[in-house]
């Protein structure tokens, strides 16, 4: 996936038109992912003003970016949780259509600025701690998205075993990672269809599937006091309500502090909502997945900031991973 950051800028410029503050504000590149974000900061105070996203084309559909934006203000009106609530353009939207140079029109949309930080991974006390309050809002997003009317209208993504790792992988193909093997590959492909055989047999119920945030990794977590702030609702969508813990611990999952943090986001999602044993026997089949779906965007991302500190000992840690599924469930 190529990038063209002279391009990307020029969109953040103008997208600032959209919001009357082309004078007093401007775009600072922060991240580059499946879109490009950028921090809206005040050109005198240095105050940050907003987050602005500029959609990759194709990415999303401007209908399913307007669902995104009613799923956040359901959670800010009807939950205790906190998002970052979207800003409304000058024309009364969310969703800003800003015509680039290249003649594609951009989805642009900018939300409240945030103040916290993301859990520090070497603070293990404090992850554990934390990640019993990311289970408790975890359990409120999923409980939020089964009594709200609104569920069945939204239109996203569904985060299915296909759209993953299977035949229509959104992320890419997590065969063509760079230091993929051919050995390390068939050891790989029989991990799929075991986790496969397991999603089908698993199922989808109204107790274990919805709508999800699908990404609640670290870096889309502020941590403020006691209170937890979820950012990046970009790829929400339909999933198994697991797949929010796997994410959790994206590309951390090797690492000996995960039992633990597992059991912290149990206890903490108890508090809301049941939790059964044949959702735990899943546990370890949705961590593998996600790390294979990771394999694919480490893959298909190389210009993304921190894929080549991400992919150093990544297979080493994949192939630990999966020998131990293998020896599970195989």
């Amino acid at each position: 996936m190529n990038f063209d950051m002279d391009l990307f800028n020029q969109v953040a410029k103008s997208a600032l038109e959209y919001y009357g503050w082309q004078d007093k504000d401007e775009a600072k590149l922060i991240v580059l992912s499946e879109n490009a974000t950028y921090m809206v900061k005040n050109k005198e105070t240095g105050n940050n003003d907003g987050v602005l996203r500029i959609g990759r084309p194709g990415y999303h559909t401007l209908s399913e970016l307007n669902s995104e934006m009613k799923w956040l203000k359901q959670i800010n009106e009807y939950t205790p949780l906190i998002v970052a609530d979207p800003m409304k353009g000058l024309n009364g939207e969310y969703i800003q259509n800003v015509k680039g140079p290249d003649g594609e029109v951009y989805n642009c949309v900018i939300t409240e600025f945030l103040k916290g930080s993301s859990p520090d991974e070497n603070d293990e006390e404090q992850m554990v701690k934390q990640f019993k309050y990311l289970g408790e809002t975890t359990a409120y997003l999923h409980r939020q998205t089964e009594i709200w009317n609104g569920t069945s209208k939204i239109d996203r993504f569904e985060w299915s075993f296909d759209n993953v790792i299977g035949k229509t992988p959104k992320w890419g193909d997590w065969r063509a990672f760079p230091d993929m093997t051919p050995e390390a590959q068939t050891f790989l492909e029989d991990v799929v269809q075991i986790i496969e055989k397991r999603l089908k047999r698993y199922g989808k119920t109204g107790n274990n599937f919805g709508l999800i945030h699908a990404d609640l990794r670290l870096a889309n977590l502020l941590i403020e006091g006691e209170q937890i702030k979820v950012i990046d609702f970009d790829d929400c969508g339909f999933g198994w309500h697991l797949q929010d813990l796997a994410s959790a611990l994206s590309f951390i999952e090797s690492k000996p502090i995960v039992p633990k943090l597992v059991n912290a986001w149990l206890s903490g999602y108890k508090k809301v909502l049941p939790f059964t044993d044949t959702d735990f026997e899943e546990i370890d089949t949705f961590i593998m997945m996600r790390r294979l779906q990771l394999t694919a965007w480490l893959g298909s991302h190389q210009q993304s900031g921190p894929v080549a500190e991400l992919s150093v000992g990544w297979m080493e840690g994949t192939m630990d991973l999966a020998e131990r599924f293998k020896r599970l469930f195989g």
